[in-house]
């Protein structure tokens, strides 16, 4: 594997800046660390990086991302839904609004926001975003069935059966989830990659 995938800045479950002060150019307003991390891609083993389980022996492929929104004081509440690409920074590396089925149906690029992330999510901090492999994916309400297809749903960050549109993976969880808002174990397809 060449070192492009093999040689990550940082792991799942954290932030590239972590607690580090996020500087700005004083002159264009624009964070000045990680802008060579920004829109790399890699490739990390299915293992939860908290407890070292392996999940599965498939590969999942991130791309560094840096967050344009709101600090988020505990991550783990938008850990695991879907947002939406940037295309204002270069290779879409950047996001902070979360996707709806109209807009990645409308051709939008997205990923899936690192479901292992704890802590704060700073504003202009850099994570990685799920774009092809298994990922735990938050649901809406409504249960999705074992190895069904999915689609991003109405509900903003999260997906449900496909019913219509793009799918874009299938429930690999092995059993029915419930019909509850949580995450679910999704093989995920993304237009990225």
């Amino acid at each position: 594997m060449s070192s492009l995938f093999s040689d990550p800045p940082f792991r799942r479950g954290t932030t590239l800046l972590q607690s580090e002060d996020i500087d700005l150019n004083k002159d264009t307003g624009l964070p000045i660390a990680g802008g060579e991390i920004v829109g790399q891609v890699k490739v990390f083993q299915d293992v939860n990086p908290s407890t070292g389980a392996r999940l599965s022996n498939r590969l999942v492929y991130c791309v560094a991302a840096r967050y344009t929104g709101t600090t988020v004081s505990d991550a783990t509440t938008v850990a695991g839904e879907v947002f939406l690409m940037d295309f204002n920074y270069p290779l879409g590396g950047a996001f902070s609004t979360k996707g709806t089925a109209s807009n990645v149906l409308a051709g939008l690029a997205f990923g899936v926001l690192d479901e292992y992330l704890t802590g704060a999510l700073r504003q202009n901090d850099i994570v990685w975003l799920v774009i092809k492999g298994p990922v735990d994916v938050k649901q809406s309400a409504a249960a999705i069935n074992a190895g069904a297809q999915v689609q991003v749903s109405a509900t903003a960050g999260q997906i449900a059966s496909y019913s219509s549109g793009l799918a874009i993976g299938q429930q690999i969880e092995g059993a029915n989830s419930s019909a509850a808002v949580q995450l679910t174990r999704v093989n995920l397809v993304s237009t990225q990659v």
